[in-house]
């Protein structure tokens, strides 16, 4: 279980995303696919097209990963330390391959980046003011 709500969800879409360029070598089902392939495309009137791409579908499901992590974060009474030093150590992975791997040297992948970050230090902020509420003195 620990896998499902212990583990952060940008640990999950870092797996995604690394797996999606890595194993275009390794997996047959990943041949071909690449950022700017198409997942959604819907016809609008006047002849335009509503296209959702793979680099579109990772900066929605981490908005959606972000909403789950920061309700986590504040609704779940076992929310602890481990969960926030995971999310650090997720969101300094991000960076460090921003920086390291050409591959991810992208905006969606900056885009992601910086949400692992923003819900590294939200879980920070988080389980530190419930900690101040039960630690009182006076």
């Amino acid at each position: 279980m620990f896998f499902i709500t212990g583990m952060s969800t940008f640990t999950w879409i870092l797996l995604a995303y690394v797996g999606l360029h890595i194993g275009q070598d390794y997996i047959p089902f990943f041949k071909g696919i690449d950022l700017n392939t198409p997942v959604l495309i819907h016809h609008l009137s006047g002849g335009r097209e509503f296209i959702i791409r793979v680099r579109e579908l990772f900066l929605i499901v981490g908005s959606l990963a972000l909403f789950i992590e920061v309700a986590k974060a504040a609704t779940s009474q076992a929310f602890g330390a481990t969960e926030t030093l995971l999310s650090f150590v997720v969101a300094v992975v991000f960076v460090v391959m921003f920086f390291m791997v050409p591959w991810a040297q992208n905006a969606t992948f900056l885009i992601l980046s910086l949400m692992s970050f923003i819900d590294a230090t939200g879980g920070f902020i988080i389980e530190l003011n419930a900690a101040k509420r039960d630690f009182s003195i006076g």
